[in-house]
């Protein structure tokens, strides 16, 4: 009788037990308010890379006409910050996992590539428009809202689209790419039989190597989530394999940065058709004609410079999976990271207080 009276104040004691575990909104997230946002050293810029997940949107104004219209249906899949660091002579890449959760300016927290992406069903998702007066209203809450959790004062952005990227790509000339065996087969798979895409050419059975790959085997290889990556080395100092959303931003920064290496001996007249074909496969974007031109004298001067890359969160950092709002999400240590990538984009660099 003793054991059933036990086992009876047991069950009522722990009846709500898992809904008391259930999480019911994720841990405060330390935001900086506008005003109070560190300025950024002198001799450092910052240009925010925003790559839809699709290739609809080719022709710039269906692009706006969308934006008026609120017809988005696409994610902000790739989200890479390019710093130019003049004090230290380098150029240093930030990328964003995808689903990490945010606090949107408009209350709501989501995931950070769904600023441009609602549920037509539930409505739920993306940006919450107050009015249409600014065609890019979504692109600059997405910016405020890296500004203010990873306290920088992000302003330049550029936004393109995968197609854009791939014609970017063979501009260049392509890039050469290091393939394992299993990102080879994924790539043999994808691209048409008989494909000249890559070179060597991939075939059945063909092994792991150095690649030269075109924009489109390029697009394919950065878009590649379930396959892991080659062994490199990381933030922390180890060597080991990243996959999904990890393995995605690591292909983005590997094609970004072998399209920078590669460039170590362009000319004047060559950058300059190359920016043209960079402006002409831009979306949109909030540059002016000047801002393109310090940009293009800046990579001039930095032609062959280190180039640097980092992923926030960072390695070391405390991340984990959460299941917020039926969301897969990852929650992030923001102090820990914005520490980190404070390190990283700033070094010794001295900020004057005004």
């Amino acid at each position: 009788m003793k054991r059933l009276i036990a086992c009876l104040l047991l069950i009522v004691l722990t009846a709500g037990y898992p809904a008391a575990l259930a999480q019911e909104g994720p841990n405060p997230i330390p935001l900086v308010a506008k005003e109070a946002l560190s300025p950024t050293p002198e001799g450092i810029y910052h240009y925010m890379l925003i790559c839809l997940d699709q290739s609809e949107y080719a022709m710039r104004d269906t692009w706006v006409s969308n934006i008026r219209d609120k017809k988005w249906d696409t994610n902000t899949d790739g989200l890479i910050l390019v710093t130019v660091n003049q004090n230290e002579g380098k150029v240093k890449l930030t990328s964003f996992i995808r689903d990490m959760l945010v606090l949107r300016p408009d209350g709501e927290y989501g995931r950070i590539n769904n600023f441009l992406y609602a549920n037509p069903t539930t409505g739920t998702g993306g940006w919450a428009w107050k009015n249409e007066k600014n065609d890019y209203e979504a692109i600059q809450a997405l910016i405020d809202t890296v500004n203010s959790h990873f306290d920088l004062k992000i302003e330049k952005f550029i936004v393109m689209d995968f197609t854009q990227v791939q014609r970017i790509v063979d501009a260049v000339g392509g890039v050469d790419v290091e393939l394992t065996d299993r990102e080879a087969r994924y790539l043999f798979r994808s691209l048409p039989l008989g494909s000249r895409e890559t070179e060597p050419q991939l075939l059945e059975g063909s092994r792991g190597g150095v690649y030269h790959l075109s924009g489109t085997a390029a697009v394919i290889y950065m878009r590649i989530r379930k396959i892991e990556t080659r062994p490199f080395l990381h933030a922390d100092g180890t060597v080991h394999t990243d996959n999904q959303d990890y393995g995605r931003t690591y292909r983005d920064r590997v094609v970004l940065t072998t399209i920078a290496e590669s460039l170590k001996d362009i000319t004047l007249e060559q950058a300059g058709k190359l920016l043209d074909v960079i402006i002409a496969n831009t979306l949109y974007t909030n540059m002016t004609s000047e801002d393109f031109a310090s940009a293009l004298s800046m990579a001039m001067a930095l032609r062959g410079a280190p180039v640097e890359n980092i992923r926030m969160p960072a390695d070391g950092t405390k991340y984990w999976e959460s299941g917020y709002a039926n969301m897969a999400t990852k929650e992030i240590d923001f102090l820990e990271n914005r520490e980190v990538l404070h390190d990283f984009l700033f070094g010794f660099a001295v900020v004057d207080d005004e």
